[in-house]
């Protein structure tokens, strides 16, 4: 019994090991490429290039595809730099990582979608910190130790099973480009303030407009997290925003009463300066890419011009008050 016993526990250790060498394998082998994670790290080093005063876009993908940092800049006269970036990530983990960057005389925009989670998507949120550590931080624990080691050993072998999967062909994302006509979701999708460009030569990807909650959301746990940055900010002499996401029109009908709560709560509880209504940023079923949130490249140019708008008359009425 004894002999069992030890050859079980070397199988064991055996076991672990090789797993944790071949998950190691696999960030090794794919941090160059890697969009989560990735993505984030890079992000995070232009945000830090960048001298104050500058402005941060803050949420998720529906702002990574819904502006021009471009025409921003050239409009506000400061650095810029978007970095919104996937809603699974969830509002805990987006602002308070936002938060690293934020310094005294920045301006803070920031656009959640509607549906957005607080504490997101587990297995997203590891496959990020894979690649970006400094996520770990800014993640909700799982309070039972049990769950906590049984999701580290399912997403050590989900990357296992990517590994073998890579190691048999082509990992595509080492050979996309901006300037390819197929290529979308990769490392180098972004422009170099943070905008998502790598669709501009891309056709449009058919989807389902319906796929959104049609009931009341309760927005409470989100509103938390963002006001948290809010108040962080603002302590750091920081001015901040809240811009409604984009939307196709088919979308908004169909989950209309879902869409007005999450405005009714924002415009009741969030502790910064709401720009314009939820109605403003309903456009066209056919001004959008591959969701009903990711505008295409024409259409982030009219999204950009009605924030700016509707800035630009919050400062001309500060100015008269």
């Amino acid at each position: 019994m004894r002999k069992f016993i030890i050859k079980v526990l070397i199988f064991s250790i055996s076991l672990a090991a090789s797993v944790i060498l071949l998950d190691s394998l696999y960030i090794g082998t794919n941090y160059r490429y890697d969009y989560l994670g990735g993505i984030l790290n890079d992000k995070h080093k232009v945000a830090a290039q960048m001298p104050s005063p500058k402005l941060i876009w803050v949420g998720g993908s529906s702002i990574s595809f819904g502006i021009n940092s471009d025409t921003l800049q050239r409009h506000v006269g400061i650095p810029v730099v978007n970095m919104a970036f996937v809603a699974p990530l969830g509002t805990y983990f987006l602002m308070n990582d936002a938060l690293r960057e934020v310094k005294k005389g920045d301006k803070v925009f920031i656009t959640t979608e509607y549906d957005i989670s607080r504490f997101g998507n587990e297995e997203v949120i590891r496959s990020a910190i894979d690649f970006y550590p400094q996520g770990a931080n800014f993640v909700l624990k799982e309070k039972s130790v049990l769950k906590r080691v049984s999701a580290d050993i399912r997403h050590r072998f989900s990357n296992i099973r990517k590994l073998f999967w890579n190691s048999m062909g082509n990992n595509n994302s080492a050979y996309a480009q901006i300037e390819d006509s197929t290529s979308v979701y990769f490392r180098g999708a972004f422009s170099a303030r943070g905008d998502i460009v790598s669709h501009v030569n891309n056709r449009s990807s058919r989807f389902v407009f319906t796929m959104f909650p049609k009931d009341t959301i309760d927005y409470s746990g989100q509103i938390e997290d963002i006001n948290h940055l809010i108040l962080e900010a603002e302590k750091r002499g920081a001015e901040v925003n809240f811009v409604f996401p984009p939307i196709a029109k088919s979308t908004y009908r169909h989950g209309k009463k879902a869409v007005e709560s999450v405005e009714s709560q924002i415009k009741t509880s969030l502790k910064c300066t709401v720009l314009g209504s939820a109605i403003d940023f309903v456009y066209e079923d056919s001004s959008f890419f591959d969701t009903f949130y990711h505008l295409k490249p024409s259409s982030r140019d009219d999204n950009t011009q009605k924030i700016l708008d509707l800035y630009n008359h919050k400062s001309l009425v500060q100015q008269i008050d």
